[in-house]
């Protein structure tokens, strides 16, 4: 696929647009959109490289071409998309999101639930019959 750069309103959101055929929105470990019509006329503005084959095509910020290893804009690398379309990938993708505040999130989150299973856990050891024990 060939590496764009995202647009300036995009750099912070955990997106990535390609076409790939079969590929719902939204399914890999960061978000990828469909690349469609009004997305590539929008894109494809003078001064602006254009895409010209977008079923070969990925844009995607700078956060995640420095987190695929330096991925550089303009340049011709074998990437494998896979779907991921499960609480598991929905959570690694808020892992792994550029914003600061989503990733706190999220691990506030996964803390608060682990805690609140122990809490549970507790409780029914807290309640549960002994046997055995003075009567």
């Amino acid at each position: 696929m060939k590496i764009y750069a995202s647009l300036d309103d995009h750099i912070g959101d955990g997106i990535v647009w390609l076409r790939k055929p079969g590929l719902p929105a939204r399914c890999v470990f960061c978000e990828a959109l469909q690349l469609e019509e009004n997305f590539l006329k929008r894109y494809n503005q003078p001064s602006r490289h254009t895409i010209e084959d977008s079923a070969s095509a990925i844009v995607m910020s700078g956060w995640y071409r420095i987190h695929l290893g330096g991925l550089q804009t303009q340049q011709e690398y074998v990437l494998e998309v896979t779907v991921a379309d499960s609480w598991c990938g929905k959570i690694r993708a808020c892992m792994q999101h550029p914003q600061i505040v989503v990733r706190v999130a999220v691990w506030l989150g996964l803390v608060s639930v682990a805690l609140g299973v122990f809490g549970v856990i507790l409780g029914v050891i807290s309640v549960w019959p002994r046997r055995g024990g003075p009567s």
